[in-house]
């Protein structure tokens, strides 16, 4: 009986070996709960507008108030209007940047456009548009350098768009002496 005894403890110790080794070589589960990973939320901006409202009048076939996208030019809006056999878009900046609430008024053939005295001021150019201007557009006007760009862009950021010429007086820089100097060069509508 000595020697099915032996058997017996080299068979357990054998099982013993056998399943601690499956234990000991199986792979560890897998978590339930994954690592979670913060991601910073997107700052918020303040709202700019992005559509502009313009109003297009004189030889087109339907002369209306156009909601466009902001950064959308004259040519992109006169497409829409459909101009007539007898206008003369030549005498208009098709490029020029829209900004909302202005008209935009297509000559006939043989028609002069008449120009707004601001514009006349800015020396026969359109003037810059604060609303809509690049820094280097701004930087164009007489008295602006990079420093009063950047305050004007910086306060169209958090404030949007000027309603009036008055109002570029509230960004930092613009006293009443400087926007005397620029008036007809800085166009709000």
């Amino acid at each position: 009986m000595g020697k099915w005894r032996r058997y017996v403890v080299v068979l357990l110790v054998g099982l013993f070996i056998g399943v601690g080794y499956m234990f000991y070589s199986k792979e560890p589960e897998t978590p339930m709960v994954e690592q979670f990973v913060a991601t910073p939320e997107p700052e918020i901006e303040p709202s700019v507008p992005t559509e502009i409202v313009v109003y297009v009048t004189g030889a087109v076939e339907a002369p209306d108030m156009y909601t466009m996208p902001q950064g959308a030019r004259v040519g992109d809006v006169l497409s829409l209007a459909v101009l007539t056999d007898e206008a003369d878009p030549e005498q208009l900046n098709l490029a020029q940047l829209l900004v909302d609430g202005t008209k935009v008024s297509v000559p006939k053939k043989g028609e002069t456009v008449v120009v707004p005295a601001a514009e006349e001021a800015g020396g026969g150019t359109n003037g810059v548009h604060v609303n809509s201007a690049t820094k280097d557009e701004l930087m164009t006007v007489p008295g602006i350098g990079p420093a009063k760009a950047e305050a004007i862009l910086n306060h169209l950021k958090q404030h949007g768009p000027f309603k009036s010429y008055e109002e570029i007086g509230n960004v930092k820089g613009f006293g009443e002496k400087t926007l005397e100097s620029m008036e007809g060069y800085l166009l709000v509508p």
